[in-house]
Order: structure tokens, then sequence, then C-alpha cells
């Protein structure tokens, strides 16, 4: 029997290798990458050298982390990387109850989005805007977004996918009537963002402004 030590480790580096990066960025990391491959060759090491960070930073910025997803069946996970800003009620322009959660994204954060529960996308809206940073309140209203609508037999929930100052577009992988399993990868904004969800009420928020979460695994909330 293999001794539990060297279980553990082999476990840490299954996870590690496991590791993955979003396709968005293959074209960040190589075409630095290859730039710098061509100054070394040619003895420009200083540009080269400022190129192979830049392409290390876009590989860390990219990087698709593995997650645990919680068992629970009332739980609804964070769908983004970030830190907490806002947790509020408030009336949607249709004149809808919600509790609003929004989740800043600093480029330090994974930038891959889960979905927060299980469910149908039922509709899917771009709404075009303006890119202001993400972290102002005024983003939340005017900037470009995806507003996706996922729905199940319990709930339905609002979730935004917001541009910020750099993250000019913000991708979404799936489409409307798609099947969404709770922490499943729906999508990716680059370099700073923000995600916004519309919770229904009845929801039970487990969480605090200023606390951090992660994607997929961090129970932002449970339906009563």
């Amino acid at each position: 029997m293999e001794p539990k030590g060297e279980t553990i480790r082999n476990m840490q580096r299954r996870k590690y290798i496991s590791i993955r990066i979003a396709r968005e960025g293959y074209p960040y990391i190589l075409i630095p990458l290859m730039v710098a491959l061509f100054l070394f060759i040619y003895g420009s090491p200083i540009p080269a050298s400022l190129l192979l960070l830049v392409s290390g930073g876009m590989g860390f910025f990219f990087r698709d982390p593995p997650r645990t997803i919680p068992g629970e069946a009332k739980a609804i996970v964070s769908p983004a990387d970030g830190r907490v800003m806002k947790i509020a009620p408030l009336t949607t322009p249709e004149g809808e109850r919600r509790v609003l959660v929004s989740i800043f994204l600093s480029l330090f954060d994974a930038h891959i989005n889960r979905a927060p529960v299980r469910g149908k996308i039922i509709k899917v809206n771009h709404q075009p805007g303006r890119f202001h940073p993400a972290f102002k309140e005024k983003a939340s209203r005017v900037n470009e977004r995806n507003i996706i609508i996922i729905s199940n037999q319990e709930t339905s929930i609002i979730l935004h996918q917001i541009a910020g100052i750099l993250a000019r577009r913000a991708i979404l992988w799936k489409k409307e009537g798609d099947s969404l399993l709770k922490g499943e990868r729906i999508g990716i904004i680059r370099f700073g963002s923000r995600v916004d969800l519309w919770l229904p009420p009845e929801v039970k928020i487990t969480i605090h402004p200023g606390q951090k979460v992660k994607a997929g695994s961090s129970i932002i909330g449970r339906l009563r």
C-alpha cells in the first residue's frame, strides 16, 4: 500500500498538472513568447526577458484552476473569483424584487466564470455600454455586459458579466437553451471585471462585503 504522505504528494501533483489555460489566452501567451525567442536568438536579451515576463503573466491571468463543487442541492456558488463588493436588496428594471451580489475581479484573480446553480439558460442578452472601472458603482448600471438568466424548478437567477476599463469583452461560451451543471464553466471576462448576481429575495446570503470568493466552490447563499 502506498504511504499516506506519498498519496498526498501525488494528489497535489495531479492537481497542479490539471490547471488549464483558457483558450482565449493562447494568442496573448504565444505571441510574446515567440517574439522573445526571436530576440534571444538575435542577441537582445533584455527586451526578450521582458516579453517572457509578459507571456508568463498572461498565462497566470488566463489560468483555469480546478474547483471542488459543493454537492449541497440548495447551495448557490460564486460565479467568479474575486472580492464581494456589495450585497443589497434592489428592484430590477422590470419591477422584480431581488438581492444584488456584486463581485469584483482584479487582475490577479482567475477570470473563468462558472454557473452558480444547475439549470437551463432561458435568455441571453448582450447589452452595449461604457467601460468604466469595474469597481465603480456606475459600472453595474452602464458598462457593457452579457445578461444571462438561468432557471430551474426551484429558482431563477440573473447573472451579469460586466466589462471593465481593461476588460473590453465579456465572453459567454454558452447559449440560450443550454443546460448547465452547478459550477460548470460558462465563460471568461478579460483583464479586470465584475460579475453581478441578482438573486431571489428568499435566498439566505452566507457571505459579506469584503469577503474573497472562488468561482464554483464558495457558497454565497442557500435557497430557503
